[in-house]
């Protein structure tokens, strides 16, 4: 399948009669330009640094910088912007009203107070404005800033900095806002009968081009651009312009007609579409467990893991790797996709399920969420087609329409305990449309199958949807994998909130992570949380220890308990409490680990049994004593 990266730069083209009026005298503007006599005591990469994406950050500091402009509003291609760049990266900077060339041209030195100005991010482009216009329903944007503030100051005229030259696989979030020059590409043939864009039409174009190795991108020129109307090239070279970005994808704008060089040669190369197919002799590679987080993909190149199968059912993309933020990941996105249905699988090896490999942990997120376009299934008969295979849903938990863009959301433990002596398939699908507005962005990450635990979300029920609970011979929970202040959700432990809506949750203090229960600053009246081990299969003799502590200790609010009838909800069970077991108290020191001591088991063999740890409490009366547990081994 063929790569994208879209290049737009999205405030600029709004589809307007750009017809506002300039107040300075540009008769005879300085050619070299006057020293403003500022100093820039902060760089570009440091301003930008200090912006939190989805925020309007005011800039409250004496804050100075410098750059020289690298793209202008000179052609038409930008709309009260221009960009500047210096040693450390470039901005967009939103000035009040168009033709501000003369003011700004390329080449032209400027100077920026920042104090009280707004650094904010449109879909991910970071920009440099003068305000914020608030709309609670079409959402706040960034207003410009107004010319007759002194705000810039303009400097000498020097050459603009030379463009980075890259290739488009080369491409990365770093180079946005900087000149660069993408080498060894070409129209495609498709294209090369139309123009840049339909010359005034208000509508702004994409044209795609492409490299030998098949990796598209798509230009975007504003219909009111000088050159909108000039026809593409047949033949092949290089583009000159600003990367720009647009949501999670990268994204160019050529500045003018100068900037497109390709009179050379077509490659014989380009062609794209379809997916990857590990099969040999129609056999899926069967592998013992798996840990892929991506890490060896290129941006932007498709996702190609050795056993794995990138599949593409319809339309003309595949999943692909992205990079943002240094964290490589899989991603799948209808957007500005031009065909108009997309379907595409991702399919791990076959996995031999044992074990130790019995649990599995994915990660999602999503991004400009427009549909549920997104699922993760199982399949037993997976035989290199995913269309012929049977699939059934996973009890995962999935990015989506509640989830924030860009968060990652664990899957929490999927227990595939009932496959064990199985080989499996586990598929990630995505089904959109570009042309039909569904476009959300969906990713995957770090896809393991081992032992599990401490993944947050998930379910909560370790019956998996009424199935047996899941049952261990020997227990060694340190709970080292959970994520601080996360409600617990190992394979095969319940977490259950009996009363109120607090569970217990992972904690780390010095170092060490262990699970806590706690009515502190509770705002329901009264607490009840449960803890469940799995089934303990107790064939002979054997003992349970674990570690309790407690801090800010008001009440004793933790009991421990078996049972030898549990199914999945202890409410319904029978538990006796193990009232030899020592627990944590009042004489105890604050955050000192207290060993049960060995409890013997042997009255039970022959039978399965759960463990349960009580925490009961109520934040109105001052019952809010915080009590744990770690180290919980039956052996």
């Amino acid at each position: 399948m063929k790569n994208l990266i879209r290049f737009i730069l999205p405030t600029l083209f709004l589809g307007l009669v750009f017809n506002a009026c300039i107040k300075e005298d540009f008769d005879q503007p300085p050619t070299e330009g006057i020293d403003p006599g500022l100093t820039a005591n902060t760089t570009i990469a440091e301003l930008k640094a200090m912006h939190t994406f989805g925020q309007f950050d005011s800039i409250k500091s004496d804050i100075i910088i410098k750059g020289t402009v690298v793209a202008d509003d000179k052609s038409g291609n930008f709309f009260e912007t221009f960009v500047i760049q210096d040693e450390t990266g470039g901005i967009s900077v939103k000035i009040e009203g168009s033709d501000n060339y003369p003011l700004y041209p390329i080449g032209r030195e400027v100077y920026i107070k920042c104090q009280d100005l707004i650094i904010a991010d449109y879909n991910n482009l970071i920009q440099l404005g003068g305000f914020v216009i608030y709309d609670p329903q079409r959402g706040n944007s960034l207003g410009n800033i107004l010319r007759d503030q002194d705000y810039i100051f303009r400097g000498k005229k020097v050459d603009p900095p030379l463009p980075k030259i890259k290739k488009a696989s080369e491409l990365t979030i770093n180079d946005v806002n900087t000149l660069i020059t993408v080498t060894d590409v070409q129209f495609q043939l498709a294209d090369t009968s139309l123009s840049f864009a339909q010359q005034g039409s208000g509508v702004t174009a994409n044209r795609y081009i492409e490299d030998c190795d098949g990796i598209e991108l798509i230009v975007r020129t504003s219909s009111f651009a000088n050159f909108a109307g000039v026809s593409l090239p047949n033949g092949g070279g290089s583009l000159t312009g600003i990367l720009s970005v647009f949501r999670d994808d990268l994204q160019f704008l050529v500045r003018d007609i100068n900037d497109v060089k390709m009179d050379g040669d077509r490659c014989s190369g380009g062609g794209g579409g379809g997916g990857g197919n590990p099969c040999t002799g129609g056999t899926v590679p069967t592998v013992d467990g798996i840990d892929e987080d991506f890490e060896s993909g290129a941006n932007n190149d498709p996702v190609d893991v050795t056993g794995w199968t990138n599949f593409n059912v319809k339309g003309t993309r595949t999943w692909q790797y992205k990079e943002f933020s240094g964290n490589i990941y899989a991603q799948a996105t209808a957007f500005n996709d031009s065909s108009p249905e997309m379907d595409i699988w991702l399919v791990t090896p076959l996995i031999n399920v044992t074990a130790d490999a019995s649990v599995l942990t994915f990660e999602t997120a999503t991004a400009f969420y427009t549909h549920d376009g997104f699922t993760a299934s199982i399949s037993t008969d997976f035989e290199c087609d995913p269309t012929t295979a049977t699939w059934v849903p996973l009890n995962a938990t999935l990015a989506g329409a509640s989830s924030t863009s860009n968060e990652w959301i664990a899957s929490g433990d999927v227990d595939l305990t009932a496959l064990i002596g199985q080989k499996v398939a586990i598929g990630f699908h995505y089904v959109g449309s570009g042309t039909s507005g569904q476009t959300g962005t969906f990713r995957v990450d770090n896809v393991k199958l081992g032992m599990g635990g401490g993944g947050t979300g998930g379910n909560d029920d370790p019956c998996q949807n009424g199935n047996p609970p899941l049952t261990v011979a020997t227990l060694n929970e340190a709970f080292s994998t959970g994520v601080n202040n996360t409600d617990i959700a190992l394979t095969g432990w319940t977490n259950l909130a009996e009363t109120g809506t607090r569970r217990w949750q992972s904690k780390l203090f010095s170092g060490n992570t262990y699970v806590q229960a706690t009515a502190f600053n509770d705002t329901n009246p009264e607490m009840a949380a449960w803890l469940v081990t799995p089934l303990l299969d107790i064939t002979g003799p054997k003992v349970l220890s674990f570690e309790t502590a407690k801090a800010f200790w008001t009440h004793d609010g933790l009991t421990v308990w078996i049972s030898t009838d549990f199914n999945c909800d202890p409410l319904t069970a029978t538990w006796e409490e193990l009232s030899t077991a020592l627990i944590a108290g009042m004489p105890n020191v604050d955050h000192e680990w207290i060993p049960s001591g060995d409890i013997d088991l042997s009255d039970y063999i022959g039978q399965k049994v759960a463990i349960g740890f009580k925490y009961v409490g109520n934040n109105s009366t001052g019952l809010t004593s915080s009590y744990r547990v770690d180290n919980v081994v039956v052996q």
